[in-house]
């Protein structure tokens, strides 16, 4: 039986500001790429557009006591603020475990499901679980991503230490997938979410941008990445125009 796809959706409501999209930032000390994220996010304070995290934000995230370093720690300060001025939602990718569960309230929303639609006709999507010919992604997600591994991943005494392991085998998991764009499911899954009323799809999770105009009238989106070049999309406030480009030229737009 294929597995199906329950989403989150918000009641209507008349809140209207930009909206960045931020997808796949693997941010991690060992890539030295921290300082530049967070320039990135005091830039965003400036402005008043809402913000968006579309998974993989970190390369790795194991939002449990004795994973979690000071990088998770100063994001979610961040989030708790922001979250004052903006609303600030977080769509977990597959590089994060249990963080619905365990700092929801550091954001607006946030969820482990497939994707999150707003009353405007959008759903926003990591994308990870779309190709459901990477079997051997699905196994090692369905493998992780449970009740029964978080408990043992909580009280494990060496649990920190299997941190590197989690991390390789996830590299190592889909590799093939990894070279081309699964344009057939990526068609697929818009086709099916436009025959539920959905008009524009969002993913991250495949670092290249792909547009596709579906048959029903629909448009579905790959976002780039910003862990390559520190790309980022923004929809307009009102939700006519997706504009992208590294974040130092964009979010003045913002």
């Amino acid at each position: 039986m294929r597995p199906s796809f329950h989403g989150v959706q918000t009641p209507q409501d008349n809140h209207r500001q930009p909206l960045v999209l931020i997808a796949d930032a693997h941010i991690s000390e060992p890539l030295g790429n921290a300082d530049v994220f967070f320039q990135m996010l005091t830039a965003l304070e400036r402005g008043a557009a809402d913000v968006m995290f579309l998974g993989d934000i970190f390369d790795l995230w194991i939002a449990l006591p004795r994973y979690e370093k000071a990088l998770h720690h100063a994001f979610l300060a961040w989030c708790r603020r922001q979250k004052m001025h903006r609303r600030i939602g977080f769509i977990e990718g597959n590089h994060e475990f249990f963080l619905a569960q365990n700092h929801l309230e550091a954001f607006t929303w946030c969820t482990h499901r497939p994707w999150w639609r707003d009353d405007e006709g959008n759903l926003y999507c990591h994308g990870d679980r779309i190709n459901r010919l990477d079997r051997r992604y699905i196994a090692f997600r369905k493998l992780t991503k449970n009740p029964i591994s978080r408990a043992v991943i909580r009280w494990l005494p060496l649990g920190p230490s299997l941190v590197q392991h989690v991390k390789s085998r996830m590299k190592g998991t889909n590799q093939a997938f990894r070279k081309t764009l699964p344009l057939d499911a990526l068609r697929a899954f818009g086709e099916a979410r436009f025959a539920e009323g959905v008009d524009r799809v969002f993913l991250g999770h495949f670092h290249h941008r792909f547009d596709y105009q579906g048959a029903r009238g629909g448009e579905l989106h790959t976002l780039p990445d910003w862990f390559s070049q520190g790309w980022i999309s923004v929809l307009t406030a009102d939700r006519s125009d997706l504009r992208q480009g590294p974040w130092r030229d964009i979010l003045p737009l913002a």
